[in-house]
């Protein structure tokens, strides 16, 4: 799996349809999906929004639509929580396309737009086209997601970890399979019904993971504005 940063600063964000989110925010954090298929993106926002300004001026858009105010700005925390639809171009190519996700923690702040794509390296180039098309980015960064980004997370356990290295190093995930539970089990001294466990929770967990992106970075983009 690879995961890809495209970057483009603020100033230029006037340039694309994606201006109006720049006019109305000062930061604003995509924190998660709430409805997504190939026809409709609805996800979870928190956004601090300039004076003057709320997240219904989105609606004087056709890329963007309010569904739902969840928190408003109190003395406590300046931001607005809410759901919104996307039907910005870039964001239906994304939903569009197959084995990719936008990653939460994906932003607009100060320096610029941060948009963060996880998936296939064939996906994220579909993307990645797509986006040189609208508006080229200023900065295009990429890195390989390997095994050590769950474990330091703690998307996964450690011990689920061990049974899902112990599984590929083993050839479970072979075609055809070499080795059966039985002889995983036997491998690991663990009972067969515990390993089976451990690689169901592990491969579920993984493919929430690759489809929705990162939950532990939900509190950290919070605490970070």
């Amino acid at each position: 799996m690879r995961e890809v940063t495209l970057f483009w600063k603020r100033h230029r964000l006037a340039l694309d349809r994606v201006s109006v989110v720049s006019d109305i925010f000062e930061k604003i954090v995509f924190m998660g999906y709430e409805n997504r298929t190939n026809k409709v993106v609805s996800c979870f926002l928190r956004g601090i929004c300039k004076p003057g300004k709320t997240p219904w001026d989105l609606n004087n858009t056709d890329d963007y639509l309010v569904k739902e105010i969840l928190t408003e700005p109190n003395n406590f925390d300046p931001a607005w929580m809410f759901i919104a639809e996307l039907r910005h171009p870039l964001n239906m190519v994304s939903a569009k396309v197959g084995r990719l996700t936008v990653k939460p923690g994906s932003c607009l702040n100060e320096e610029g737009l941060f948009y963060i794509l996880r998936g296939s390296p064939l996906s994220i180039k579909i993307v990645t086209t797509a986006a040189r098309m609208m508006l080229k980015p200023d900065r295009i960064s990429a890195t390989t997601i390997s095994q050590t980004d769950f474990r330091g997370n703690q998307v996964i356990s450690d011990k689920q970890m061990e049974v899902l290295r112990e599984a590929f190093n083993s050839g479970w995930y072979n075609t055809p399979r070499e080795i059966n539970l039985g002889e995983l089990a036997d491998k690991m001294d663990l009972g067969r019904s515990t390993v089976s466990e451990h690689l169901i929770k592990a491969e579920s967990t993984i493919i929430e993971y690759f489809l929705h992106g990162d939950p532990s970075l939900l509190d950290d983009d919070l605490n970070g504005e």
